[in-house]
């Protein structure tokens, strides 16, 4: 239990230990990339993870899920490296592209080595514990990160690019030292297609999965769509490149608080995540609405009841579906995930080159309003 408590918190912190995410949608807006060309460079994240997610899942259910998780943070050092080699448009899209391979051997993978780990010590009702551990670690690394980059950035983008393929390095060996969950395949009865078939069956049948798998992916597209562009509201609201990255360091601070408190709500009914999501999208709105250099504590609000939600809908999840795909299963939510994030991704950019940053925060904070009242009051008729 100590051993994956310990690896898995390390290789989340690592993850995320990357000096240069603080700044990077601004370097791209520096190096002239438009919102649109900003939009399908991080769209093209999105489709990466759209196409592999799912293959990437059961490969985890296959494979090693350490040495799967440990080559994905390799390929994202290499999409660094072509960073600082080609510093445009087809670099940066390049750069994404192997990060988004990176994030989809991630999303399955990491969660289902950590729920597997825990059933086979007896422990599985401590997944929203470990997990929200796990990401609370995840947003130190990013505190980190953005505090050292605050003074660092005078140094210029480079240097920060470099650390951050380090960073990469090291979080594969953290991958290599997570436990050896048990494997729940034998190799000779295993069959790609009918494991994947099998996977989406139960994702299916099972009560209640298909429409929580909906409302997770629809929160998280939101958030995922919106982060990388937190750097530029900072930027358009007047803030300073170092306050900037502070502002990087207290969101994730707030998530890591989320992350950590996220356990003491797993018991309550599910319309107080509906309640706390509505409360979340009407943040963004707020932000957006105001749009000073004060508004940057509202986002705070937002990311800390996202990681209370997320982590605590995704124990529900887990705690649903049976081991022998579980990977493939996560992975199928992280496929619907991906489908909404390259729309919202895409959205979100060319909302902004058709109007304004601002414009795109207020739609996309109206929308994550409208997601939580929807299911608040599904869940209300159903009683």
């Amino acid at each position: 239990m100590r051993r994956l408590v310990l690896s898995a918190c390390a290789l989340r912190f690592l993850d995320t230990f990357l000096l240069i995410v603080p700044f990077y949608t601004v370097m791209f807006a520096e190096k002239g990339l438009s919102p649109a060309q900003i939009g399908f460079a991080l769209g093209a994240w999105s489709a990466t993870g759209l196409l592999l997610e799912i293959p990437c899942g059961v490969l985890a259910d296959r494979m090693s899920r350490r040495w799967l998780l440990a080559i994905s943070q390799l390929l994202r050092v290499g999409g660094f490296l072509i960073w600082l080699a080609f510093p445009g448009f087809w670099g940066f899209l390049l750069g994404l592209t192997l990060w988004g391979m990176k994030s989809a051997t991630m999303n399955g993978a990491f969660e289902a080595v950590v729920y597997d780990e825990l059933k086979a010590l007896g422990r599985e009702a401590e997944y929203a514990k470990v997990f929200g551990r796990a990401k609370a670690a995840r947003g130190v690394g990013l505190v980190a990160a953005s505090l050292i980059a605050a003074v660092a950035a005078p140094l210029g983008y480079g240097p920060l690019i470099v650390a951050s393929a380090l960073s990469g390095v090291a979080a594969a060996g953290a991958a290599l030292l997570l436990p050896s969950a048990p494997r729940a395949v034998a190799v000779a009865d295993w069959s790609y297609l009918s494991h994947l078939a099998r996977g989406a069956r139960e994702a299916i049948s099972l009560p209640g999965i298909p429409a929580l798998i909906a409302f997770i992916a629809g929160v998280q597209a939101v958030a995922y769509a919106t982060a990388d562009y937190w750097q530029l509201f900072g930027r358009d609201v007047g803030l300073p490149k170092s306050a900037i990255a502070l502002f990087i360091a207290a969101m994730a601070t707030a998530e890591a608080v989320g992350s950590v408190l996220s356990h003491r709500i797993r018991h309550l009914d599910p319309r107080w995540l509906y309640g706390l999501t509505c409360l979340g999208g009407l943040s963004i709105v707020a932000a957006a609405a105001t749009f000073q250099a004060w508004s940057v504590a509202l986002p705070l609000v937002y990311v800390g009841l996202y990681s209370l939600v997320d982590v605590s809908a995704d124990a529900r999840f887990h705690h649903a579906l049976h081991g022998e795909t579980r990977a493939t299963v996560a992975s199928l939510k992280g496929f619907t995930t991906q489908c909404a994030n390259g729309v919202l991704i895409l959205g979100f950019g060319l909302v902004a080159q058709a109007s304004a940053y601002r414009m795109s925060f207020l739609t996309y904070g109206a929308g994550l309003t409208l997601l939580g009242a929807v299911y608040a009051t599904a869940s209300l008729r159903r009683r």
